[in-house]
């Protein structure tokens, strides 16, 4: 079947909606904040969070629509999670017999506290950012809190990630972004007792949770430390493994024009 020309532009319409929901996400999480450095950002280019977040540099290389779309996808994902978290915090289960409430099951969903999309702040180190789901479970005597952070990928990542012939990712970036949300968590709950990555197909669906060790919570603190104390020397100089952490990031950076990496 051959494509054809629509009275409508969708295509146009949907682009105008991606760039209205990234202009209403940068107003509510990051505008008068522009000074902090995000925690997504963690394990990244020590020059690219230069330019962010200590330069304030507008960014010159705009994102493409096929990438905003897939940005997109994967927010929606995030959000339909985290909902349904909200919901079994916050539901009311009947029984089906006399329509009266089933205290039990009520109260066992109450056992569990959901913390979703929460903003943490790490004033020592400049940094901030939003986790994605925290749970403490207040059915064990010792209340353990347990940090997640989904993550949305296509079905090559997937493969390489847990595949037959998977290959060892050498980026640790969300690990350290998890670890700096550990750091800030468990300075507010007291503990922090697991970590875990949960990952999301967006080709077939299919869901999967990878833990991550503890360490990761003081490897955090160790990269924004060095982060902090590099930067206030100045703009860094051009070091592959840290700045850039992988050289072929600066053909996709947003501030490739104003850095002028080395070919």
């Amino acid at each position: 079947m051959k494509s054809a020309s629509s009275p409508i532009d969708i295509e146009g319409i949907y682009k105008d909606y991606l760039d209205l929901k990234q202009e209403e996400n940068r107003k509510e999480r990051y505008e008068g904040n522009e000074h902090w450095y995000h925690a997504s950002g963690a394990g990244s280019c020590s020059r690219k969070l230069y330019f962010e977040s200590v330069e304030k540099a507008e960014p010159s290389n705009s994102i493409d629509t096929r990438t905003m779309r897939l940005l997109r996808l994967g927010n929606v994902v995030h959000e339909d999670i985290q909902n349904s978290l909200t919901h079994v915090r916050n539901s009311t289960i009947y029984s089906t017999s006399n329509s009266t409430i089933d205290i039990e099951k009520e109260n066992k969903n109450k056992e569990k506290e959901f913390h979703v999309e929460g903003e943490v702040k790490i004033e020592e180190l400049n940094v901030r950012g939003f986790y994605d789901v925290v749970v403490k479970d207040n059915e064990r005597p010792e209340q353990p809190v347990y940090l997640y952070d989904i993550k949305t990928c296509g079905g090559w990542s997937w493969k390489m990630k847990f595949g037959r012939n998977k290959q060892v990712n050498t980026s640790i970036h969300y690990e350290l972004q998890l670890g700096t949300y550990g750091y800030a968590l468990k300075e507010k709950f007291g503990r922090l007792d697991g970590m875990y990555l949960y990952y999301y197909n967006k080709d077939n669906s299919d869901m999967r949770a990878v833990q991550v060790p503890l360490t990761y919570v003081s490897r955090a603190y160790l990269f924004w430390k060095n982060i902090n104390d590099e930067h206030k020397q100045g703009l860094p100089d051009f070091r592959v493994g840290v700045s850039p952490v992988q050289k072929w990031q600066c053909n996709y950076c947003q501030f490739r024009n104003h850095c002028n990496p080395p070919r």
